[in-house]
């Protein structure tokens, strides 16, 4: 059935489904691994490595994220390889699919270690005030990657260099001082040996700010459109919306982690753990906040939209008229977006607006 529609919103429909299975799927592994005392076997099994607690958790963690990485490995292999060479969006061989695979599940696997080793610390040294103390590192943590993600962490996975389009470099640039947001420089990354889709960001904070352009972007999308696309990355930055955003998830963060401790008797003592900061217990407390994060997430969605209409507001009102419009045309076509995505989908899921509603949003304000 879903051949007979265009690709745009049969590959849309197939990957609300391929999200929604995954997080079932996700869901069903945490809830087996409870009930049935394995997560208590395996936490026995680690004590018995060291006695130091820290190496303890570490080797739970790495049995039980790979169990749930090889059980759940055929659905992601289908979704991330697949699913985009079926709809002409990927250009990886099998090879570098597994390349770029083991790169994102040892970057991944090391931030999440870093995290939760963190949040244990706190359960066992502050069993009282551990809240608010892992609220402040979650918020640290989140600036220092975003400080950090264009010089250490993007050039694992993709090669940077200098725009050497000279009049692109200087019309991008003088863009960015008109707004007021001064820049390391407009850089290139190599997206497209992996695929075709087309993106751009203004990443990183203070001296390691700086614009990305995919060479796909640079490629196909002429200087002006290019021009309209960084306008809308500009305002994010212009406009404060990172520093929104990460206070709403501070908050959201703190009222999930203080919620914890008066919801978790109910479930502690049922599987027969002594605290919070039993590893034996680590499934049930991610169930617990997994399901705290789709409750949040809506409201969530609904400011991140909010806020991009106004970068696109913005990018129409600072570059030539129909440039923004235009852009997002072009990568509507590129990235296959769903042109009418249903609302329950777009409630739950979408950060950004539909795009067919930022065109004809766009278009109109051009004509304005």
């Amino acid at each position: 059935m879903s051949e007979a529609l265009p690709p745009a919103r049969a590959y849309a429909r197939l990957r609300y489904r391929l999200v929604l299975l995954d997080l079932a799927c996700s869901a069903l592994f945490l809830l087996g691994l409870q009930v049935s005392g394995m997560s208590h076997g395996l936490a026995r099994w680690t004590q018995g490595i060291s006695p130091v607690f820290a190496v303890q958790w570490l080797a739970y963690l790495t049995l039980l994220g790979s169990a749930q990485y090889v059980l759940l490995w055929p659905l992601h292999f289908y979704t991330s390889f697949r699913l985009e060479h079926r709809f002409g969006l990927s250009r990886l061989s099998f090879n570098g699919w597994l390349v770029r695979e083991a790169k994102h599940v040892a970057v991944g696997s090391l931030l999440s270690l870093v995290v939760l080793q963190g949040l244990y610390a706190l359960l066992r040294q502050a069993p009282v005030h551990w809240p608010l103390y892992a609220t402040v590192g979650w918020v640290a943590f989140s600036v220092v990657l975003a400080r950090v993600f264009p010089t250490w962490l993007l050039p694992i996975f993709y090669k940077t260099s200098p725009v050497q389009d000279d009049a692109l470099q200087q019309r991008l640039s003088a863009l960015c001082a008109r707004v007021g947001l001064p820049v390391l420089g407009v850089f290139r990354f190599d997206l497209g040996r992996e695929t075709r889709k087309a993106n751009a960001a203004l990443a990183g904070l203070g001296r390691t700010r700086r614009v990305l352009l995919s060479d796909t972007l640079l490629q196909e999308f002429p200087a002006e459109e290019i021009e309209g696309v960084l306008a809308h990355e500009l305002a994010h930055h212009r406009y404060r919306h990172i520093v929104k955003l990460l206070s709403l998830s501070a908050a959201g963060s703190w009222l999930a982690l203080s919620l914890t401790p008066h919801a978790a008797p109910w479930w502690l003592a049922r599987l027969g753990l002594h605290s919070l900061a039993d590893p034996a217990g680590f499934p049930a407390l991610m169930l617990w906040f997994s399901m705290l994060g789709v409750i949040g997430m809506p409201l969530q969605h609904a400011l991140s939209r909010a806020l991009e209409w106004q970068a696109d507001r913005f990018a129409a009102a600072t570059t030539a008229p129909g440039a923004l419009a235009a852009a997002l045309r072009r990568l509507s076509a590129l990235n296959l977006a769903d042109p009418q995505p249903p609302r329950w989908v777009v409630w739950l899921f979408y950060d950004h607006p539909p795009i067919t509603e930022r065109i004809r949003a766009a278009e109109s304000g051009a004509a304005r």
